[in-house]
Order: structure tokens, then C-alpha cells, then sequence
């Protein structure tokens, strides 16, 4: 496409998310499916060139991650991989939208998930966030002592594999603030953004931007590159298969809640 012929686009259709004024998860295109996060705990596939549901899945939190996408090693399952604000990760079957598994990656109350996991040669790597610095704002809060990380999962079972801290030193008690409430620290460093992984020398490379007890001073494990928020679109091997979608016209008509799907 010629940067003369975008101004030639025409909407094909639109796809509304129920009782939500926005929607923040990037899209995924694969194989003629579009994965997203609507932003009301629930993650859709839908037709690419219908904007029709192919299934719906319902999650513990919101979405806020891209969604990646994987053959699962060992068997026969296309799966979509994402996070919640709840820190689970999840891997649901890209076909039929079943749970494969669901993994708590973080118990801190803070914890969420909002990068998108990344996979490699068999692992799905998470990485970890929080909300601290928000609900580390009144005096009375104990702030603060989420530490953000990295977990690497099996890509067939959830298991972890193994969890690396943005900080390796747990928090301990500081000092008191003001109105006499304990402080802790060190803390902070989540690991917001999606991150790359290469195979010489191994590593896994992300950046985090905030350290709650050091006045958000920066963090790096190593630079981030490669890592983009840009909807992923790739070629699916032939046993991906899919049947015709049939338009469901009660969602279609419904403009402004579900869908609307023209003909052009």
C-alpha cells in the first residue's frame, strides 16, 4: 500500500466492546482471526474479514496485553497467550477458545500483568507489573514492596520454570513517614512493556521505569529492542483450519454494543 492510496481506505466494519467506553489490548491478526482484550474481562477472536465472534473467554481481571500466539510443542493446539490486571497468565486454545491452563505469576495484591508474554523455543516469558504507586499513595499505606520480575513459564503445562527480580534484594523496613506509618524499600522496577529474547548469548532483555523507593529512579536489566506494541500479523501453517463464519446478525444490527459488519 502507497501512502496515496490511504486515503482511499473505506471502514469494512467496526466491532464495539458492551458497556465500554475504550478498549486499551492491542490486536493480534492471525490466520484470518483477529485476538484481542475488550476490556470488560473477557478476550475475543473474531473474524478478519466479518468482524463476526468465533468465541469468547471469559477472564478473572481485564486484558491489557497484546496477545501472542503459539503452536503448543508436543501436541496438536494452536494456543493464544496474555496477562490480566490480576497478574494470571493464560493459554486458551486459538480454535476453540478452551482454557489450557491459567497461571498466578505474582501473589503481591498490587501485581498485574501488562506486557505481552513473549514466547521462545518452548517458554513463555511474563513479565511482571504493579499499581503500587497508586495504591501506595495514602500515608497510612506501607509502601512499598512490590519488586517487579520476569517469569519464564512452560509453554504446554503453566508451570514456572524459574522467576528473576528487576531487584534481587527483598524490601525491609526504612523508616517511618510523617504520620508514623513503616516504610520499606528497595521496590518498584516493573517490567510494564513487552521484551525480546535471543538465543547467543541467551538472554532475556526488558526495561523497567519505575523504583517506587528510589523517587523512580530508572532500571535496566539490559536495553530494550525488538519489543513493539504493533498488532502481530503472520501466515499460519495448513492444519490451521476454520470452518466458514457465520454472521451473527443479532450482534451486527446491534450498533454501538457488539458489532457492525457492511458488505463493501
Amino acid at each position: 500500500m502507497t501512502r496515496d492510496q490511504v486515503p482511499l481506505l473505506r471502514l469494512k466494519w467496526a466491532f464495539g466492546f458492551l458497556g465500554r467506553p475504550a478498549a486499551v489490548a492491542q490486536p493480534t491478526i492471525v490466520g484470518g482471526l483477529v485476538f484481542v482484550g475488550g476490556g470488560d474481562r473477557e478476550v475475543y477472536a473474531l473474524d478478519a474479514k466479518s468482524g463476526c465472534t468465533r468465541w469468547t473467554f471469559k477472564t478473572e481481571a481485564v486484558v491489557r496485553t497484546a496477545i501472542s500466539f503459539a503452536p503448543i510443542s508436543g501436541t496438536d493446539q494452536f494456543a493464544v497467550f496474555f496477562g490480566d490486571l490480576r497478574a494470571n497468565a493464560y493459554a486458551v486454545n486459538a480454535i476453540t477458545g478452551a482454557l489450557v491452563w491459567k497461571t498466578k505469576v505474582e501473589d503481591h495484591p498490587a501485581a498485574l500483568i501488562t506486557g505481552a508474554p513473549i514466547l521462545y523455543s518452548g517458554i513463555l516469558y511474563v513479565p511482571v507489573s504493579s499499581m503500587e504507586e497508586v495504591t501506595g499513595s495514602p500515608s497510612a499505606y506501607q509502601c512499598c514492596t512490590f519488586r517487579g520480575s520476569v517469569v519464564a513459564l512452560d509453554i504446554a503445562t503453566g508451570k514456572q520454570i524459574w522467576k528473576s527480580y528487576t531487584i534481587p534484594e527483598a524490601p525491609r523496613p526504612t523508616k517511618q513517614n510523617a504520620v508514623g506509618t513503616q516504610l520499606y524499600g528497595p521496590s518498584g522496577a516493573a517490567v510494564w512493556s513487552p521484551f525480546s529474547a535471543r538465543a547467543r548469548p541467551a538472554a532475556v532483555k526488558s526495561t523497567s521505569t519505575r523504583r517506587l523507593s528510589q523517587f523512580r529512579e530508572r532500571i535496566s536489566l539490559l536495553p530494550s529492542e525488538g519489543a513493539s506494541s504493533r498488532p502481530l500479523s503472520v501466515a499460519l501453517p495448513g492444519q490451521f483450519f476454520l470452518p466458514p463464519c457465520p454472521l451473527d446478525t443479532a450482534r451486527a444490527t446491534r450498533a454501538g454494543e457488539r458489532s457492525l459488519v457492511s458488505s463493501d
